[in-house]
């Protein structure tokens, strides 16, 4: 292992001439500088290549997939550009797969269903767009997933209940929108949820209190509207929920972990009322809250019936 030794210069082509037999090639963490050398394919053995947090750029070698024993990628914190090539998908035996922070463009493939092994998958921090594919949610393997800070689109996949063991999800700052899926519910070991900064709106799904590991849950600066579901007093592990900047209305709830929750969770909504600490207006009881509808009626009971004599009175005229 060469990591983290200020090695510089540029990754020469006989790299692809080293022992067939290597398996592990670490230079993460150093100064190395150029593009990706396609003859790095010709190291069929490899198990785990790791390259990140240097200062490569150009594009991910096409030939990639013939590293067909590939366990673990990692090529994060880079300047790579271009598109994620077709090859990557035949790496089947692929379990981690980081490339964030570079500046990849174009879609993440229908193919990437066949990467039935996957664990850990960070596309975050690039300029990746388009919509998320159905196969995504075919990786049941998936512990955590990191889509944020892209430019992906359209709804959410239904089959995200499929996720069984996923802990980790942030797919914040995209341009997703439409429902938050009911399936969200199956996520029953998920610990993190960020969904923040896209365009989501409907409802928060009451079903999300079936998600008892949750210990942060950040739904801020979307279109979300409607009322808090009460049940999300269930979830007992939650040490952030932030539903600040939506539409949101209604009473915040007061039990549960609510009461540990500050000003900052609900900032920015359209009209909730609650606990004077929590800066909102205090809401009305069951008994005021008739006595104002049946003062409304009255009131406007009174403007019809004043019209209509207003109308009599100048028809007699």
């Amino acid at each position: 292992w060469l990591s983290k030794n200020l090695l510089n210069g540029i990754l020469p082509a006989s790299v692809g001439n080293l022992t067939t037999t290597l398996w592990i090639l670490h230079l993460y963490s150093n100064l190395i500088e150029g593009t990706i050398p396609s003859a790095l394919a010709n190291l069929t053995k490899l198990i785990s290549l790791k390259l990140s947090s240097n200062k490569i750029k150009g594009l991910i070698p096409p030939n990639i997939g013939q590293m067909h024993s590939l366990q673990v990628l990692s090529l994060g914190n880079n300047s790579l550009e271009g598109p994620i090539p077709l090859s990557i998908y035949q790496l089947v035996h692929m379990y981690s797969f980081y490339i964030e922070h570079n500046m990849l463009i174009g879609s993440i493939s229908s193919y990437i269903n066949n990467l039935t092994s996957l664990q850990w998958l960070d596309l975050s921090s690039n300029n990746l767009s388009s919509t998320l594919p159905p196969g995504l949610c075919e990786l049941k393997d998936l512990l955590m997933i990191y889509l944020q800070d892209n430019s992906f689109t359209g709804h959410l996949p239904l089959g995200l209940g499929n996720f069984a063991t996923m802990i980790y999800m942030d797919i914040t700052a995209n341009k997703l929108n439409g429902e938050l899926p009911p399936s969200f519910s199956k996520l029953q070991m998920l610990e993190y949820m960020n969904l923040s900064q896209n365009t989501f709106d409907g409802h928060i799904p009451k079903q999300l209190d079936h998600m008892l590991n949750l210990d942060t849950i950040d739904l801020s600066h979307n279109n979300l509207y409607g009322g808090i579901p009460k049940s999300l007093e269930k979830l007992q592990h939650i040490q952030v929920l932030d539903l600040s900047f939506n539409l949101l209305e209604g009473e915040i709830a007061s039990g549960g972990r609510f009461v540990n929750l500050s000003a900052e969770s609900f900032l920015g909504n359209y009209a909730l009322c609650g606990a004077p600490k929590f800066h909102v207006q205090l809401c009305l009881d069951k008994t005021e809250r008739q006595s104002k509808s049946n003062a409304a009626r009255v009131i406007a009971a009174c403007t019809i019936g004043g019209s209509a004599l207003l109308v009599i009175v100048c028809t007699l005229i």
